[in-house]
């Protein structure tokens, strides 16, 4: 194993830093990555999935979250639950998959643009959030939210939100989060757009 390589998960979604993503974990490549991880006390790496065209998922995509491991537990049907808190975006250089099927890169971080308050015009977004975060049950508290900061508040949109996983990993590759509040915004319309028609 090159000690200057990373696992990497590929999902259907994505994480941000200071994100919260609770996993199912079952097959054996995974569950040998997560108790990898616990032994060397590192993390893995988050990042969208392209298609397969036989389904299921396929190569990485090209940027994604560092990780670690934050809780785990037995689930009733015995597969592995874990809770993930994301920590930094990477970008994933020379990805390979290894012979037990799992996913390995070098990654880089990501540069953070400077954040800052959420502008007027997303203030209906911050709605959305609370109302997801309630929904879902992740347990973020009162010190781990900010709803007047625009990269913690685009960050939460793009992890609940039902976007495909282009749209996230897209989302997640944008440095600006004014610009992802942008981008998001006339998605959110949509969809409740095409929700009232029905």
């Amino acid at each position: 194993m090159d000690p200057t390589e990373h696992p990497l998960f590929p999902l259907s979604t994505v994480v941000f830093p200071g994100g919260i993503l609770p996993m199912r974990i079952f097959e054996p490549r995974y569950l040998d990555m997560v108790s990898h991880c616990m032994r060397q006390a590192t993390g893995f790496v988050v990042c969208a999935a392209r298609p397969a065209e036989s389904g299921g998922f396929a190569a990485p995509r090209a940027s994604g979250t560092r990780v670690s491991i934050a809780d785990f537990d037995r689930l009733d049907d015995g597969a592995l639950g874990i809770t993930v808190h994301g920590h930094e975006r990477v970008s994933i250089h020379d990805a390979r998959c290894g012979a037990d099927g799992l996913w390995w890169g070098r990654i880089a971080a990501l540069p953070e643009s400077a954040d800052g308050p959420c502008p007027i015009e997303f203030a209906a977004l911050k709605d959305i959030v609370a109302a997801l975060i309630e929904q879902t049950g992740l347990p973020y508290t009162t010190a781990s939210t900010d709803y007047s900061s625009a990269s913690w508040l685009s960050a939460r949109l793009t992890e609940l939100l039902p976007f495909d996983a282009a749209t996230k990993h897209q989302l997640l590759s944008t440095d600006d989060p004014i610009e992802r509040l942008r981008r998001i915004r006339p998605m959110v319309e949509i969809e409740n757009t095409g929700r009232s028609a029905d």
